[in-house]
């Protein structure tokens, strides 16, 4: 482990452990729906709206990354007691009060700049979010876990949006600039057109995780019952996550990843990388035709006809899939029990705690974490 140089955060304000994970998604955007009970009808939901009497802010809708593969991403913000210029010469941020946070005669030299609070960035990035645009969202997940009225717990990820772009002619557009895509190292002239064959999908995602346990299902797929430490003032708070391997035979003889994921053992540390599935899945069937009974191709081989087939929903795959792993990522019982723990101020019952915990100190976790960048 000593020749390990792979980097796991420290906490700000203590020495524990904190995770970190991003996302890239493009895709095309749908509002999100709720249900009316009084007209049991389905509804869409304003992109933007003010929640809290006004002291909060909430942008969020549905991005179709693939044909029905439908994710809901978000950002909340509210105000401030503090804003936080930051500067690349000094490496470090100052601290301003939040009404003073866009008079620069208030930052400590002109090498500092404000990095857009939620509260401000959702006012720029509502703009863009139209139906059936197709833009580009990098961002992280907040794991979350609540019970709901059968005392069941519920676990997921809400997804916070970090950065997002509009996509025009293939490319992304950054500040009045176009750029390439890169999904998964690999430059791409992105297509939107999900029935088009040169379409690829971009959904993809990193995350640091500590195995609580894991076990291999009769297909032989692999249940991961992961861990994310993240951000706490006093103590990184552990937050469980739950993930699928898909069971893949190999062409070259090598172990399936997922029988490798079936090997782990609680408190070890891996990054693992994989897909965000809310999808239907597809199959195609024959359409059976009635031919008339003088038809003169009723005799004709199969070699030379064609069958028309259509497209039908035949299942569904959701949640986070796990399809490879960062090389050098892997350690054995590098975590605790203390650390895997939820500690009494773990607040389990709020499934977005920890959505504005970025507002509270934007350095709290590591910016500069970005496998898709």
């Amino acid at each position: 482990m000593a020749d390990n140089k792979y980097k796991i955060n420290k906490g700000k304000y203590h020495t524990g452990k904190e995770f970190v994970n991003s996302n890239h998604f493009i895709g095309k955007i749908k509002p999100v729906k709720n249900k009316n009970e009084s007209t049991d009808s389905w509804e869409d939901v304003p992109y933007f709206r003010l929640e809290e009497d006004g002291k909060k802010k909430v942008l969020e809708f549905i991005l179709e990354t693939a044909l029905s593969n439908d994710i809901k991403v978000k950002l909340t913000g509210k105000e401030q007691p503090y804003a936080y210029p930051y500067s690349s010469k000094h490496k470090k941020a100052d601290k301003v009060a939040w009404a003073d946070r866009f008079d620069k005669s208030k930052y400590p030299d002109d090498t500092y700049h404000l990095i857009d609070p939620d509260w401000d960035k959702i006012d720029k990035l509502k703009e863009i979010v139209v139906t059936d645009g197709w833009v580009e969202v990098k961002g992280k997940y907040n794991p979350y876990e609540f019970e709901n009225e059968q005392q069941q717990t519920i676990k997921g990820v809400s997804r916070q949006i970090g950065y997002l772009n509009p996509i025009i002619d293939g490319k992304v557009l950054v500040n009045g600039k176009l750029e390439v895509i890169k999904s998964q190292g690999k430059e791409i002239t992105y297509v939107c057109d999900f029935e088009s064959p040169d379409f690829v999908e971009v959904n993809t995602y990193n995350m640091q995780i500590g195995i609580k346990s894991t076990y291999q299902e009769e297909d032989k797929s692999t249940k991961v019952n992961g861990v994310f430490l993240s951000y706490g003032k006093e103590r990184s708070e552990p937050r469980d996550v739950e993930m699928t391997v898909y069971y893949n035979e190999t062409t070259d003889g090598s172990k399936p990843l997922a029988d490798a994921f079936a090997t782990l053992n609680p408190l070890d540390f891996i990054e693992v990388i994989g897909v965000d599935n809310n999808r239907a899945t597809f199959a195609y069937v024959d359409v059976e035709s009635s031919m008339e009974e003088n038809d003169p191709f009723n005799d004709v081989g199969t070699d030379v006809g064609s069958t028309k087939k259509k497209r039908v929903v035949n299942g569904d795959k959701k949640g986070l899939e796990v399809t490879g792993f960062v090389k050098q990522s892997l350690m054995r019982g590098l975590l605790t029990e203390e650390e895997v723990t939820k500690s009494v101020s773990t607040q389990a019952n709020d499934p977005f705690v920890t959505e504005t915990s970025k507002e509270t100190d934007p350095f709290a976790t590591n910016e500069e974490f970005d496998p898709f960048a």
